[in-house]
């Protein structure tokens, strides 16, 4: 099989990585883009007006902040907070977003959920930001990254259709792939009901569960440290009546399931 990358679409991936990642914008003396282009014997492409480029790089900077936005509504205004920022324009020009923008994360489509209607990888770019965020998590408080970690958890569990079958508690059961089992150091659920000011937080540990039925609920440590023993696979055998009470719960909540590659296969529509 021939898998040389045709010209023209090397060239289209190169304009796309220079109209976003600042690392190859093409004014910076023989940077990435400089040297790519020169290789390429395509040195035409740096007489371009930098003031138009920079406004154009502008606006697609802002349409991902977009994408983000109605998946962290509480999270982005914090960090823009955080980061002393007044306007988006000003949040776009800051290292967080700067580095966002040059992350393998942005850039590698396996940071993403694929599109329930059959798209594939690559639309969403919350998965993307969160986990850049992971990575980045040691410059932030860590009350903004738990926050951040469980809105892209609701926003995950919304993504895809729940699957309409409940798993049978019966041999080994596994996390469904769109639950989450979450432990947090400040209770950020309780900003996102709009119980308390985030500012205000003190550290309480808590813990929830986040069902792909649109439904986020707090749990117990015991009901945590049961149901995270699921994450790789757990068998039901020698459970005790009260761990089973909880996981048949679980099931319904589709937390758990029978296994989760089948699962996630149903939650994918064909491509058409």
């Amino acid at each position: 099989m021939n898998t040389t990358v045709k010209p023209e679409l090397a060239l289209q991936d190169l304009l796309v990585k220079m109209s976003i990642d600042p690392k190859w914008s093409p004014e910076i003396k023989d940077g990435k883009f400089q040297r790519t282009v020169k290789k390429m014997n395509k040195e035409e492409l740096l007489q371009l007006n930098v003031s138009a480029f920079h406004s154009e790089r502008k606006g697609r900077w802002l349409q991902i902040l977009a994408h983000l936005i109605p998946m962290f509504s509480m999270g982005i205004p914090l960090l823009k907070d955080e980061l002393k920022c007044s306007s988006d324009n000003e949040l776009m020009e800051t290292d967080v977003f700067n580095e966002f923008f040059s992350s393998p994360f942005l850039w590698n489509i396996e940071f993403s959920i694929p599109h329930p209607l059959g798209y594939g990888k690559g639309i969403e770019k919350a998965t993307a930001f969160i986990y850049f965020l992971r990575s980045y998590k040691e410059m932030l408080p860590l009350k903004l990254v738990e926050l951040f970690e469980l809105e892209y958890a609701i926003f995950k569990a919304s993504y895809k259709l729940p699957s309409k079958n409940t798993s049978f508690l019966v041999g080994k059961l596994y996390k469904n792939t769109s639950a989450t089992i979450m432990k947090t150091k400040y209770d950020v659920l309780s900003v996102i009901e709009g119980c308390a000011d985030f500012h205000e937080l003190l550290p309480c540990e808590s813990f929830y569960i986040i069902s792909p039925l649109n439904k986020t609920y707090r749990i117990n440590s015991d009901y945590y440290h049961l149901l995270a023993s699921f994450e790789e696979g757990h068998e039901t055998d020698d459970l005790t009546d009260g761990e089973r009470n909880i996981i048949t719960s679980a099931l319904k909540l589709r937390i758990l399931c029978a296994n989760p590659v089948d699962i996630e296969e149903q939650l994918i529509a064909p491509k058409r």
